[in-house]
C-alpha cells in the first residue's frame, strides 16, 4: 500500500507515537511524507498533482495548507484520514459548535466576534455576558489564544496583542478541577486525566485511566462524537460538572502521546482502511505483504 503523510511540523517524524507508527508502516508498505509548511496551498496542490494518487492520505497537519491539499486530494478521489471537512470541524471552533449542536452533544454555548478588538464595540452582546468567559482564537492551531477572563478590562489587555485575532467566547464549564482527556482510534478508547492548567497554574502531567475504570457514560460520549464528527481518529477534552461530562475539546490527528498501546492502533486502522479502499486490487493488503514475505523467505 501507498500512504503518504501530509504534516507541517518538522517534529513530527521523531514524536514518541507517530515516529514509531510511519517506522512500522514502512516495514510493510511504502510511506512518505508531504511537509508543507514552506508550501502555500496551490503550491502544495501542485506537488501532488505530479505524482500518482496514493493508496492512503493521513491528514496529520492542521495548517491551511494542509487542510487545502487533503481537499484537493479528495476531490481528486483520494482517502483522506481523517477527512477534510471533519478535520476542518475541528479547526474551526465555530464549526465545532455546529457540529455539536446539531448532534446534541454536551457543550458550552459560544459567541463569535471577527476579532477580539471587535470584542470592545459590541454592546447588545457584552450586556448579555456574564463574566468570567473563556476566550478562544476561532481557528485551533499551536500557540493559539486560550484564556479565561474574569472582565472587560483583562479582554482590553488581551486586545493589546490579540486585537486582530477572530475569537470565539464561550461560557465557563465549572467543573470539578479535572481535565479529561479520550484518545479514540476506531473502536479502541485511551483515557488519561490532570489537574486543569487553568485552575493548577502551570499544566501537570496526563495521568492514565485504567480500561476498565473508564465510566460508561465517558465512552458513550467520545463514541458519539466521533459519529458526529466522522472522525477515524481523534481526541476530545472533557470537564466534568454536576450534570455530567461536558465536552469543550476535539483535536482531529493528535499525536497521542500518553495513550499506551496507539501505536498498534494506529497501524491496525491504518491497514484496516487500506485494505477496505474502494477499487483495491485483489492480492494486495497487509495480509498479502505478510503472506508474499512468507513465500519469499521459504524460497531463499
Amino acid at each position: 500500500m501507498d500512504i503518504c503523510m501530509i504534516l507541517d511540523n518538522s517534529e513530527t517524524p521523531q514524536h514518541p507515537v507517530i515516529g514509531p507508527m510511519l517506522r512500522q508502516l514502512s516495514a510493510a508498505h511504502s510511506v512518505r511524507l508531504l511537509d508543507v509548511r514552506t508550501l502555500a496551498g496551490d503550491e502544495a496542490v501542485a506537488h501532488e498533482e505530479a505524482r500518482s494518487l496514493a493508496d492512503l492520505y493521513l491528514l496529520k497537519g492542521h495548517s491551511l495548507p494542509a487542510l487545502e491539499v487533503g481537499h484537493h486530494l479528495e476531490q481528486r478521489g483520494a482517502l483522506v484520514v481523517n477527512n477534510w471537512a471533519s478535520s476542518m470541524a475541528c479547526q474551526d471552533r465555530v464549526l465545532m459548535a455546529e457540529r455539536m449542536k446539531r448532534a446534541r452533544l454536551p457543550f458550552p454555548r459560544i459567541w463569535s466576534c471577527p476579532s477580539l478588538a471587535d470584542v470592545r464595540t459590541q454592546r447588545r452582546l457584552l450586556s448579555t455576558l456574564r463574566f468570567p468567559l473563556m476566550v478562544k482564537s476561532r481557528y485551533s492551531r499551536r500557540g493559539d489564544l486560550v484564556d479565561k477572563v474574569q472582565d472587560m478590562e483583562q479582554v482590553h489587555r488581551l486586545a493589546g496583542r490579540w486585537g486582530n485575532e477572530p475569537v470565539i467566547l464561550q461560557d465557563v464549564v465549572h467543573s470539578d478541577g479535572w481535565d479529561i482527556r479520550g484518545w479514540v482510534i476506531d473502536q479502541q478508547i485511551f483515557v488519561a486525566r490532570r489537574r486543569t492548567p487553568l485552575e493548577a497554574g502551570d499544566p501537570t502531567q496526563f495521568l492514565p485511566v485504567p480500561a476498565e475504570t473508564i465510566p460508561g457514560d465517558w465512552r458513550s460520549l467520545m463514541r458519539e462524537t466521533g459519529r458526529a464528527f466522522d472522525l477515524h481518529l481523534f481526541s476530545v477534552d472533557l470537564l466534568m460538572t454536576d450534570q455530567g461530562p461536558c465536552i469543550v475539546d476535539v483535536d482531529s490527528f493528535p499525536g497521542f502521546r500518553g495513550a499506551a498501546g496507539a501505536v498498534s492502533a494506529l497501524i491496525a486502522l491504518i491497514e484496516r482502511l487500506g485494505a477496505e479502499r474502494p477499487g483495491r486490487p485483489e492480492g494486495t493488503g497487509p495480509g498479502a505483504v505478510r503472506r508474499q514475505r512468507a513465500r519469499a523467505n521459504r524460497g531463499s
